[in-house]
């Protein structure tokens, strides 16, 4: 197997989230390729320099996309994984022969294996048998839009392995992306995963026609539901106050460009989950991520009495204004 180049990145992934991390390694003047799943689409972007249809304004010039996988793995020290949790599997099983010497996989997946509720850090060493020492998290308030039109951004990055965060931090970092490390992998990925199941909830809020009042209870509530969750699957407390935990909380559940609280206020509207879906045109991790948070929380007696009524909307048709009573009318408890 032949040694990887340290100024290689390849990302895996050419929806909106997947051309943003290229934008942004290739603006550190890293030799930067991009997968697409098909020829048409790699030729598509190659063409226009952008992604019209997920990210336009994204300049792709110094970015080489190809459909080939392959390719676009040769010598790559550096395989940023931009895929949604439950493509995760076949991904890694692919890649378990084919990752380069020593590539470190950095994952900006942000949810939970619908199936099994495994975050991906686990599906990645179960399917490729990565060691590690050569996994990396990326998780915050990291919209893609904003990202590439130079706001002022923070994000962390996580690994067991210290120096792997750290070398991480610097291929990402720029004067306006703001890069942390962490080495509470657990805490990282559940808080980016868990905060989606939050922002359909908000969206639903929104597109109820509640107020702010409402809205905070309702973030503030289940943020506590995240954290107690994260913390009995071994996560830390305080990784929930940071950027992947309340950071992102917050940027989601109130953001026009975030999927899950869109998807939220179509669901709101009266939409079905698959029209909902449908009409959102990305996947909407956080649909998964609360069928997976259901089965842990099964597994852990963590109750989740927010995700549960998310959890009936979805996936029983539920009316999500009998949803919001249901909550309402809960025993009284201390906070």
């Amino acid at each position: 197997m032949r040694q990887a180049k340290q100024d290689i990145v390849a990302v895996l992934g050419a929806g909106s989230w997947g051309t943003a991390l290229a934008f942004l390694a290739s603006h550190n003047g890293l030799t930067t390729r991009l997968w697409a799943r098909s020829a048409e689409v790699a030729s598509s972007l190659t063409q226009a320099q952008e992604n019209v249809k997920y990210l336009p304004g994204a300049s792709l010039q110094n970015v080489v996309v190809n459909a080939d996988l392959e390719a676009v793995l040769q010598d790559a020290a550096w395989v940023v994984a931009a895929v949604p949790c439950n493509a995760v599997p076949a991904l890694a099983t692919t890649l378990q022969t084919k990752l380069p010497s020593q590539a470190i996989v950095i994952s900006g997946t942000k949810g939970l294996h619908s199936e099994s509720g495994l975050r991906p850090a686990q599906l990645w060493a179960q399917r490729a048998a990565l060691p590690p020492e050569r996994y990396v998290a990326l998780s915050g308030p990291n919209l893609a839009k904003e990202i590439i039109a130079g706001v002022p951004t923070s994000t962390v990055v996580a690994s067991q392995a210290a120096g792997a965060a750290a070398a991480a931090q610097q291929l990402f970092s720029t004067p306006s992306f703001r890069v942390y490390t962490n080495t509470d992998l657990i805490g990282v990925e559940l808080g980016g995963a868990l905060k989606n199941v939050v922002a359909i909830a908000a969206g639903i809020c929104d597109g109820l026609g509640f107020g702010d009042n409402s809205k905070a209870a309702l973030i503030t509530r289940a943020w506590r539901e995240m954290t107690r969750l994260a913390v009995a699957l071994g996560a830390q407390e305080g990784t929930l106050f940071g950027l992947s935990g309340i950071g992102d909380l917050f940027a989601t559940c109130a953001s026009p460009h975030s999927r899950n609280r869109t998807l939220g206020c179509y669901l709101a509207s009266g939409e079905s989950l698959k029209e909902a879906q449908h009409d959102v045109a990305q996947v909407a991790e956080g649909v998964h991520t609360t069928r997976a948070a259901l089965r842990l929380s099964q597994e852990t007696g963590i109750e989740l009495p927010i995700t549960e009524q998310v959890g009936a909307i979805l996936f029983e048709g539920r009316d999500p204004r009998v949803a919001v009573t249901e909550l309402m009318r809960r025993q009284g408890c201390s906070e």
